[in-house]
């Protein structure tokens, strides 16, 4: 089969819906099947100096990368610009050259990009089929954040297209149940509509022994009890307990709190920590994907949170890679999402809810105190893992999905 993939990022690209297109695009590739990419230049990671240039193959994949200007996440109307940008020229090329391809897969950045693989559908007579990659769900994000009223006639609309091109597509694909429960409320149709977690690697990250990872050595950390967050953090996370539980441990010189990426709200946490004068806390800017493994084996125990609004509508990929790691999350979050569901099944962590730092100072101080407990729970994660969340278990999955598509009915 002729595939094309469409999202906004992608190899050499750190942003997780890059990670996890790649894989399984090179995965198809290795199955027979010719990919192409259409992506932009820019990078997900603001300050990247990185030009990848417009075309090339890697691992078999036709990458094309479209002369879209990078102006920055900070500033929400640069982030639109930047989405408008993408929709213009990759618009544009997938109306006229997506006829070519026997299926096309839409990922959810910048939203609505897949409505053009929905007038690819009408215009070849639902020849060329489509995938929807659903990683996150707009504009129910913002409906959840209060940034739009679903009121607003503007908006509303918005929400009806989004829906549009779910309804249409020959396949939808949730991230876990809450999100398919939503997709449902959008009338996708039960046929249509597929679960497929994201993945991690077990070839790449392995689970190593507490304090093993070089870079503890490297940025003065050995001897001291890491929680870790790890990973961008936006506005559908929270750390108002986070915060809190650094300010009462501030006084415990055993625990330090590590947090490597970028995003809004890790601004707004290195901020407190000014403010507070906390010496507890440190910040890094995100390591390159090899090294990934020893980045990963700095923390003791793992932080990933969402605000409660976010159940289903965003799902934290950092968490099979935490697994993977043989490391314990702290998820704190809503009890209703997949992610606490899995963290529970599992037994690879606990379930913190957003309004309980006492319950998150006594989790950290009790593994702290015993850091068996640090690799029980890490060793089931990395069981959960290999069974539930592989790359190869996901990418078979999305491969039976592709090879057995036949044309729903409408």
């Amino acid at each position: 089969m002729r595939i094309l993939f469409v999202n906004q990022f992608y190899w050499p690209d750190a942003a997780a819906t890059a990670q996890q297109m790649s894989d399984l695009a090179e995965h198809l590739v290795e199955r027979g099947h010719e990919v192409t990419v259409y992506c932009a230049r820019g990078q997900y990671q603001e300050g990247s100096t990185q030009r990848a240039p417009r075309y090339e193959q890697h691992r078999g994949v036709h990458i094309r990368r479209l002369a879209v200007p990078s102006l920055g996440k900070k500033k929400f109307i640069a982030r639109v610009m930047e989405y408008a940008g993408f929709h213009l020229l990759c618009g544009l090329r997938m109306l006229l050259a997506g006829w070519r391809y026997d299926a096309v897969i839409t990922l959810t950045t910048p939203p609505l990009i897949g409505l053009y693989a929905t007038f690819l559908k009408w215009l070849t007579l639902g020849r060329t089929k489509h995938l929807c990659w659903s990683m996150d769900l707009h504009p129910d994000c913002e409906f959840a954040l209060g940034m739009w009223s679903p009121k607003h006639p503007l908006f509303a609309t918005l929400n009806w297209l989004n829906g549009l091109h779910f309804r249409q597509a020959h396949a939808v694909v949730a991230l876990g149940h809450c999100m398919a429960g939503l997709l449902r409320n959008k009338r996708v149709k039960e046929d249509r509509l597929h679960v497929i977690g994201v993945w991690s690697w077990a070839d790449q990250i392995e689970a190593r022994s507490l304090d093993s990872s070089p870079l503890l050595t490297e940025h003065g950390l050995d001897g001291k009890f890491i929680v870790m967050y790890s990973g961008n953090a936006g506005l559908a996370h929270t750390f108002d307990a986070v915060n809190e539980t650094m300010l009462r441990l501030k006084d415990d010189d055993r625990i330090r709190f590590l947090f490597v990426g970028a995003g809004k709200r890790l601004d707004e946490v290195e901020a407190f920590a000014k403010e507070h004068d906390l010496t507890n806390f440190m910040r890094l800017p995100y390591f390159p994907r090899e090294q990934l493994n020893d980045s990963l084996a700095m923390g003791h125990v793992h932080l990933a949170t969402l605000i409660p609004s976010m159940a289903g509508i965003a799902v934290p990929c950092k968490t099979y890679g935490i697994m993977a790691a043989g490391r314990p999350l702290l998820f704190v979050g809503p009890p209703e999402s997949d992610i606490a569901r899995q963290v529970t099944e599992a037994e690879c962590g606990h379930v913190v809810h957003p309004d309980d730092p006492d319950a998150l100072v006594e989790h950290i101080q009790r593994m702290a105190d015993d850091t068996s407990e640090c690799e029980r729970l890490g060793t089931n994660g990395r069981v959960y893992m290999l069974k539930h969340h592989e790359r190869a278990v996901g990418c078979k999955a999305w491969t039976e999905l592709i090879e057995g598509l036949k044309p729903a009915k409408d």
